[in-house]
């Protein structure tokens, strides 16, 4: 389905991702912690588009040109600017309502100044890889273990990798398959990358939600 929307309504397609993974982000980098007074949603929204904005802003050209052939919409710098600004500021209201000292915050702020800096400093696609493998990939590797078999240990990563390995690899071929046999301009194997990475994002995002909302994970 996720395919079929970027394929007929890119522009809905693509917002719906950036505004799916925002609330996704945040979710997998902050449940579990205490968030006493604050506003679950508005909190995980304002950080993941923190995220997603400091990638679109420091790597402005290589995002606004893949943004145009995937909706064939050209959105200005400041655009980006602006949105960085709103969600960095509704992200420090959401700490100030929260009424704990800030100290206990100090070294998320300063871990998003240094991701912001990497994205500075790297192409869209490698800041991004960096981002989605350590910030993200990780963590949601782990809680998964925890969450499938009780426990993070290597014997439960070794079981999810077995687990695993048969639908990395034919996710892997049926890309490779795709890049081989279709016609793809060199100038848009990156924005095909980013359209299937949103499209599985949409069930991803679902099924962890599900699974942070359940029972057993709330009983961790």
């Amino acid at each position: 389905m996720g395919i079929v929307l970027f394929f007929f309504i890119p522009k809905i397609a693509l917002l719906s991702f950036v505004l799916v993974s925002c609330y996704h982000f945040g979710e997998q980098h902050w449940s579990g912690r205490s968030l006493d007074r604050l506003n679950p949603f508005m909190f995980y929204f304002s950080y993941g588009a923190i995220v997603f904005f400091s990638l679109f802003t420091f790597q402005y050209e290589q995002s606004a040109e893949i943004i145009l052939q995937i909706t064939g919409l050209t959105l200005t710098f400041q655009f980006f600017w602006i949105g960085l600004a709103v969600s960095f500021l509704a992200f420090l209201l959401c700490l100030i309502l929260s009424k704990k000292n800030l100290t206990h915050y100090l070294l998320e702020l300063g871990l998003l100044v240094v991701l912001a800096f990497l994205f500075s400093n790297a192409s869209l696609l490698f800041g991004f890889g960096l981002y989605f493998v350590l910030w993200h990939s990780i963590p949601s590797l782990n809680s998964q273990l925890k969450y499938i078999y009780k426990a993070s240990t290597r014997n439960s990563l070794l079981q999810y990798l077995k687990a695993a390995a048969l639908y990395w690899i034919l996710a892997l071929a049926g890309m490779l398959l795709f890049y081989y046999f279709a016609s793809v301009p060199e100038d848009q194997y990156l924005s095909i990358f980013f359209s299937f990475l949103a499209a599985i994002t949409f069930p991803h995002a679902v099924v962890m939600g599900l699974m942070f909302h359940s029972k057993d994970s709330n009983e961790e």
